[in-house]
């Protein structure tokens, strides 16, 4: 299968006067009064309460064609270098939102004016789950790292995909298995596959992403199995087959495997032709992870950990993943992407795109556009004339 076809060749909204010029004087004065006033007054309140603050605004401020207008002008790059058509997909630039910010998909409509080529909502399952015990976030500084106990808070898939309009973006849904008790392992791939049909029923998304990693369910350690054990995945991708979905499908990889281990759900995945990418990777549990401030950690709650604790076996993967399988599956990565020299890191290991959460949080929304902005200077620094060109050539 040929992953990565050439660009589709259509002019992006935001080319002419913009292309290449912006985000500009303006965008870095955003970053500036962001992490010098703003962050440091947001960090003084509980990140619980600071996230669903920046929900109800983005979602608000996303019903006004001229605050979005505003907002491309001032932090959004575009550049005919980033763009990529890849398993039927068009991305714009390589920078999309991750799952797990935006879960009820309130910030759809924003999010491509802040500067995003793609994003996806989530992780969204079969029945709403308010979430698991506060604090669902926590912050660590020292550490560029979130700490993440959401456990699939959202308000189910019919509803949420209910509320959102058609639209041209990239958007993907995430989906995974209710995060509730179960008496056998079936019932929770059964669950997670109720959640996949009802999404068929809608139009209004273009991706999937198959949640089978994430580390703060509650409610299924007593399962005699695990989606993200080849056998556990197998059961799942077999059921999930017999709905003939025609939307490209990636996989949430685990952070906290052998080479060994992911080369086994690498060759699971394999055969099923809907599965079309893999996503490295989730969060990290490790709490001894270098990455980690001793300190810091040392207080920290119950969850797994985002960021830059993430970033170097996120890469080691990629790499792995990209040597192993380029040529069969997309691949996406996550984690501890901070500038364009982070991005640009696991675009060299083997990533086609990359998805965000924690540097927005803690360098301001005006970088997506100066990632951008900075990949394009490094893709022209190295001689690469598209983005594509630069996928694995550290590998």
């Amino acid at each position: 299968m040929n992953i990565a076809g050439s660009s589709n060749g259509r002019t992006s909204p935001f080319e002419g006067e913009y292309l290449g010029s912006n985000p500009g004087p303006a965008a870095m004065f955003s970053g500036f009064l962001y992490r010098g006033i703003a962050k440091k007054i947001l960090f003084l309140f509980p990140a619980d309460t600071i996230h669903e603050l920046f929900l109800k605004i983005g979602k608000q401020l996303g019903r006004f064609s001229f605050v979005k207008d505003f907002l491309a002008k001032i932090w959004v790059y575009s550049n005919h270098i980033l763009e990529q058509n890849l398993v039927g997909l068009t991305f714009k630039n390589p920078v999309g939102l991750s799952a797990g910010f935006d879960y009820n998909a309130d910030l759809v409509e924003i999010l491509p004016s802040i500067g995003f080529g793609f994003n996806t909502a989530g992780t969204l399952t079969y029945e709403a789950y308010k979430g698991n015990s506060p604090p669902m976030l926590s912050r660590l500084p020292k550490s560029k790292s979130l700490l993440v106990n959401k456990g699939f808070k959202n308000k189910g898939v019919t509803k949420i995909l209910n509320n959102i309009k058609p639209n041209s973006n990239t958007l993907g849904i995430s989906i995974g298995a209710t995060n509730k008790p179960y008496s056998t392992f079936e019932e929770m791939v059964e669950n997670l596959i109720e959640g996949f049909r009802d999404a068929e029923n809608f139009n209004n998304f273009f991706y999937y992403e198959l949640n089978i990693s994430c580390p703060n369910l509650q409610n299924i350690q007593n399962l005699n199995n695990k989606l993200d054990s080849p056998s556990g995945l197998k059961q799942a991708l077999d059921k999930l087959e017999t709905l003939n979905i025609k939307r490209p499908v990636f996989i949430k990889m685990p952070l906290e495997r052998t080479e060994e281990d992911i080369k086994e759900l690498i060759d699971v995945a394999r055969p099923f032709s809907f599965i079309k990418g893999l996503i490295f990777s989730n969060l990290v549990k490790d709490r001894t992870n270098p990455a980690f401030n001793i300190e810091e950690v040392k207080k920290a709650g119950k969850g797994g950990f985002s960021g830059k604790p993430v970033e170097e076996k996120s890469n080691q993967l990629l790499r792995f993943a990209y040597k192993l399988c380029h040529d069969r599956f997309l691949l996406i990565g996550v984690g501890g992407i901070f500038t364009a020299e982070d991005a640009y890191k696991k675009i060299l290991a083997g990533a086609s795109v990359v998805q965000l959460i924690t540097g927005m949080i803690f360098m301001g929304p005006q970088q997506i556009g100066l990632i951008n902005k900075g990949l394009v200077t490094l893709l022209k620094k190295d001689g690469y004339k598209n983005i594509r060109e630069a996928v694995g050539a550290q590998t």
